[in-house]
C-alpha cells in the first residue's frame, strides 16, 4: 500500500473535530476518540450527521440503514490512526483536554466562522457523532467493521 499525505485530513481538523465532539460528550475514552477522525474524513457521513432532520436511532441502526457510510470505514480508520493520535496529543499539550484514563474536556472551544466552512460542518455533525459514541465501544467497532 502506498501512503499518501492528504492535507485535507490533517491534525488541525482532527483536533477541531475532537473538540467539537467533546463539547457534547466531555469525557471520551481513547478507543472512541480514535473513531472521530474516520467519521469526519468522510464528507457524506458529515453531511448526513449534520442534517437537522436525521432521526437518531443508534450506531447499529445507522450502520444497517446507511451501509454506504461505513463500507470503507476500516481503511479510513487505519489511514487516520496517526493523525488521530497526533490530534489527541495536540489537544492535551494545548491544555484543551486532560488525560486521566479518558480524555476530559477542560477548555471548550467555540467553533466559529474563523475555523472555516469544513470545521463548521463538522461542528454541526458533532452532536450526532457524540450520540453515536455513547454506544459501547465493542459495539461501535463491530458495527463500523473495524479490524484490529
Amino acid at each position: 500500500m502506498i501512503e499518501r499525505w492528504s492535507g485535507y485530513n490533517n491534525v488541525g481538523i482532527g483536533a477541531t473535530a475532537l473538540l467539537a465532539v467533546m463539547a457534547h460528550t466531555p469525557r471520551l475514552s481513547l478507543p472512541k476518540a480514535l473513531l472521530v477522525m474516520p467519521l469526519v474524513m468522510h464528507d457524506a457521513t458529515v453531511k448526513y450527521l449534520g442534517h437537522g432532520g436525521v432521526a437518531w436511532r443508534g450506531a447499529a441502526t445507522l450502520a444497517a440503514s446507511r451501509p454506504d457510510l461505513f463500507f470503507n470505514f476500516d481503511s479510513r480508520f487505519a489511514e487516520s490512526l496517526v493523525t488521530s493520535v497526533n490530534a489527541i496529543q495536540l489537544i492535551i499539550e494545548a491544555e484543551y483536554v486532560k488525560f486521566d484514563g479518558k480524555l476530559i474536556l477542560v477548555n471548550p472551544v467555540k467553533i466559529d466562522p474563523s475555523f472555516g466552512k469544513r470545521a463548521q460542518r463538522i461542528a454541526k455533525a458533532a452532536e450526532h457523532i457524540a450520540a453515536l459514541l455513547k454506544s459501547p465501544v465493542d459495539e461501535l467497532y463491530l458495527n463500523f467493521r473495524v479490524k484490529l
